[in-house]
């Protein structure tokens, strides 16, 4: 069982399946979102989750794919701790910062690469994909 929560504590979670594969996105919107220049997410089966507290609901719309994505996120902190994916319902991504021991995770690839800051090297052994790795073969 892996447990996180924001950074004031009003949003608390757990989940009880072991963590799925961890993803850096490079997307525009996951720039904006964590603040940073890549987002890391951790795939959970969302009926493995269980939250405490209500965490307020931002949609977004891909501009490239036009896929929405409904970013949870603490409404007292600002803390982002979720997203979900429309075409994927059956998961959650999990913001790898807000876990209570995050140890453990490695990154398995790498999304919209082609967003990717130009200071960030590739790691060689990492797989990137120009846009999401679903829609790439």
């Amino acid at each position: 069982m892996r447990t996180g929560h924001c950074l004031c504590g009003a949003i608390s979670y757990r989940f009880r399946a072991a963590p799925g594969p961890v993803i850096l996105c490079h997307c525009e919107h996951c720039q904006r979102h964590s603040g940073a220049a890549f987002s890391v997410n951790v795939l959970v089966p969302r009926d493995s989750l269980d939250i405490t507290g209500t965490p307020r609901t931002y949609r977004t719309v891909g501009t490239e794919n036009g896929n929405q994505r409904d970013r949870l996120f603490c409404g007292d902190c600002g803390t982002p701790i979720f997203t979900i994916l429309h075409e994927r319902p059956e998961l959650v991504i999990v913001k790898a910062g807000t876990l209570d021991d995050p140890s453990g995770l490695e990154p398995a690839a790498e999304v919209w690469w082609r967003r990717a800051q130009d200071w960030i090297n590739p790691d060689p052994d990492r797989p990137r994909f120009d846009g999401d790795a679903k829609t790439e073969e």
